[in-house]
């Protein structure tokens, strides 16, 4: 059952990266992408996170160690993730079309997309206000990822669920420390 259930959910992942990738490669959708997939490389969390750190007197401090426990978590479970699935690329796997060579060689989870769902959930927890634009973000980063050929659906839902899970458990951490008063 659980053999069949994977079978199914990979060729449904196949089926809707071949519609993705055979709509966007020729198009002008390919600039954005590369843009979109770009900002979420890290640098900007860590200085929007220093940022929030200096010039928010009320919770930067909790901001910063709250994101520092999520990306702490995030980043060795989506590392060890990786590992253990070695699900190839879809460029590798469907031998078609990719608009740039990522870092490693595995698909899932999607890094990019756990970090800004990490970046963004995080966000969302002290700017209540902005999380339209939040889940926004986080979803043109997965559609870049597919877009540019590097991951399937699976792949960037599985990253989102992993930044998200790591959120909830920072800010649980945190609220659980008796030093922020």
């Amino acid at each position: 059952m659980m053999k069949n259930t994977l079978l199914f959910l990979n060729h449904a992942d196949i089926r809707f990266f071949l519609m993705v990738n055979a709509f966007l490669r020729h198009s002008m959708f390919q600039k954005m992408a590369r843009l979109i997939s770009a900002l979420a490389d890290g640098p900007l969390y860590l200085l929007s996170s220093i940022a929030i750190l200096w010039l928010e007197p009320e919770f930067g401090r909790q901001f910063f160690v709250t994101g520092l426990i999520a990306f702490g978590l995030e980043v060795p479970l989506y590392i060890c993730l990786k590992r253990a699935f070695k699900r190839a690329r879809p460029f590798n796997q469907l031998d078609c079309w990719h608009g740039l060579s990522p870092a490693d060689e595995f698909s899932f989870p999607s890094g990019h997309t756990a970090a800004a769902a990490v970046f963004a959930g995080l966000l969302g927890c002290f700017y209540l206000e902005i999380n339209t634009l939040l889940v926004t973000y986080v979803v043109l980063v997965g559609a870049s990822r597919v877009a540019l050929g590097v991951h399937f659906l699976g792949d960037i839902l599985a990253g989102a669920l992993l930044g998200l899970a790591c959120v909830a458990l920072a800010v649980q951490s945190v609220s659980m420390m008796s030093f922020w008063g």
